[in-house]
């Protein structure tokens, strides 16, 4: 307790620089460690954002895949109903024929 009583001015100064010191490292550790909560938390929401993005581009993948598989699907549905059209379009022609002939037949017999 002597010892504050024999100080001078300079000593003085060197015990307020250290408390100042003192408080501007303080400081500096507290803001440094919310700064590094805030680089964490925003590094967390990229990863999950890129995992979000990763997931809509793997759908959309899969999508792309079932609409190839749906165009393809059609394109062969597609020439095979035309060849059964093509096909039954014969057939129709075939039996008009027939029945053409068969009524060219009794129309024949109507007249002998």
């Amino acid at each position: 307790m002597l010892y504050f009583f024999s100080m001078n001015t300079g000593d003085i100064l060197n015990i307020v620089i250290a408390i100042v010191l003192l408080a501007v490292g303080g400081f500096t550790v507290w803001l440094l460690y919310y700064l590094v909560q805030i680089v964490k938390t925003v590094n967390k929401a990229i990863q999950e954002f890129r995992k979000m993005i990763e997931s809509v581009h793997q759908r959309l993948d899969h999508l792309g895949e079932i609409l190839d598989t749906i165009q393809s699907k059609v394109s062969s549905s597609a020439s095979a109903i035309a060849s059964i059209v093509k096909v039954v379009g014969e057939v129709a022609g075939m039996v008009q024929n027939r029945r053409a002939k068969k009524k060219a037949a009794k129309v024949e017999e109507n007249f002998e």
